[in-house]
């Protein structure tokens, strides 16, 4: 493996996985110093024996050698702890910008290592992606107050993807995080919080620092696993009634069941967001037929056209949904065309299924203009030959055609105007 490092110049990436050979660094630090050409874009070892020692001696190599370094490097599950962290964050303060990943889980560090690290990187690595440091159990509140301590001065040098998962966050450590990322003049794109047993109250004391700006709440939130009960589900929900929520996945699969209503105020303020695309809370109670039955009308309400118009047209994952017409919902929403999305919507359920005219009553005019407007078009296929006729009413997606079944459309069009309020469409009324 040495020699073939060493050797071949196209090779941009390597993994080493359970090598628990103690001198692997050391062969690895003699192939890095031999080899001529671009340097590797990430070293991966994991779960291979890592010690300080060897930490230092690959640091020590990469400050003498920096146009060898990496720019992305894994070190996660093994042997190390403050002492390779120093190592780390000398390096770092020296030549910060070269890596965009670090990754250290599962390894013995603790909040002094934890501290100098981040100090290190918010001060020097203002091109850091990723920085993943969980299953560290040692770290607890104290590590993740220092991280937000030490970008407290440079928020906007907070990596764009942070993992911090299984090391037993408090509502301290909560509250400092949610500081920190709070003073950003952008959102990060994802925050993992897994199997962390946050609480409603640890969840609130993050949230409310965004309360008063949610355009910064991280547009990817993971919560998998955690305890997460009613006030929880309430303060996320409250956040996504918010027009300005950035969030764009949510995940809280495998927490606490809750009550039915909390189930259905969380899933109804989704109708009001207009960024999500991912959710995941399978099991807070969503598995049984009503609740489907709620997230169904969320995604495509059919009480009203005006109510189909409005729904939810921007998710596209709800967890491991079995329902195959919510599925054919959320296939509908991909399509980036959102006003699109909701003529078809109302096409297919208020025309195409059922046609009633009481449907029309109370309309907003704006709105009844609009789906007018594209039903008017679907008429106007009548005139057309049958082959054109069934080729102009196939719509995108897995939604069914829309062709035969309204043939005077001159004729619907004035009773649809007869049982409205008066509306000036062009030059007509």
């Amino acid at each position: 493996l040495s020699s073939f490092i060493k050797n071949n110049e196209n090779l941009e990436s390597f993994e080493i996985t359970h090598g628990t050979t103690p001198e692997v660094v050391g062969f690895l630090v003699d192939a890095l110093e031999r080899r001529s050409g671009h340097p590797l874009k990430k070293i991966t070892l994991n779960y291979s024996g890592v010690k300080d020692d060897d930490v230092k001696e690959m640091m020590s190599f990469f400050m003498n050698n920096p146009s060898k370094a990496p720019g992305r490097i894994c070190l996660d599950h093994n042997n190390f702890g403050d002492n390779g962290c120093f190592h780390i964050s000398k390096f770092v303060r020296k030549s910060g910008n070269i890596f965009k990943e670090i990754g250290l889980r599962g390894n013995k560090m603790g909040p002094c290592g934890l501290r100098c690290i981040a100090s290190a990187l918010a001060y020097h690595a203002t091109s850091l992606e990723r920085f993943s440091i969980g299953e560290n159990h040692k770290i607890g509140d104290p590590g993740v107050i220092a991280i937000a301590e030490a970008f407290a001065t440079y928020p906007n040098s907070i990596p764009s993807h942070l993992s911090i998962e299984e090391i037993n966050i408090g509502p301290e450590g909560m509250k400092s995080l949610g500081i920190a990322l709070a003073r950003r003049s952008y959102p990060i794109e994802s925050l993992h919080l897994k199997f962390n047993h946050i609480g409603d109250y640890e969840l609130m004391s993050l949230l409310e620092c965004f309360r008063s700006n949610p355009a910064l709440i991280p547009k990817t939130l993971d919560l998998t696993a955690n305890c997460l009960g009613h006030w929880g589900l309430v303060v996320i929900s409250d956040l996504l009634r918010n027009r300005c929520c950035s969030l764009e996945r949510l995940n809280m699969a495998n927490t606490d069941p809750v009550p039915y209503d909390t189930v259905s105020y969380a899933v109804n303020s989704v109708k009001c967001n207009s960024t999500l695309r991912e959710l995941n809370i399978d099991t807070c109670g969503l598995a049984d037929e009503k609740c489907l039955d709620l997230l169904s009308s969320v995604v495509c309400d059919t009480t009203s056209i005006q109510s189909t118009y409005l729904s939810n047209h921007t998710l596209v994952k709800f967890g491991n949904c079995s329902s195959r017409e919510i599925s054919l919902f959320l296939a509908v929403n991909s399509n980036p065309n959102k006003s699109l999305i909701a003529r078809h919507k109302v096409i297919y359920h208020h025309f195409a299924k059922n046609f009633r005219l009481d449907l029309f009553q109370d309309m907003q005019p704006a709105v009844l203009v609009e789906v007018l407007t594209y039903v008017y078009r679907g008429f106007a296929c009548c005139d057309k030959n049958e082959k054109e006729q069934k080729h102009a009413a196939k719509t995108p997606g897995n939604l069914h055609r829309v062709d035969g079944l309204l043939n005077n459309s001159l004729g619907v069009t004035f009773l649809i105007l007869k049982n409205c309020p008066v509306i000036m469409y062009g030059r007509k009324k």
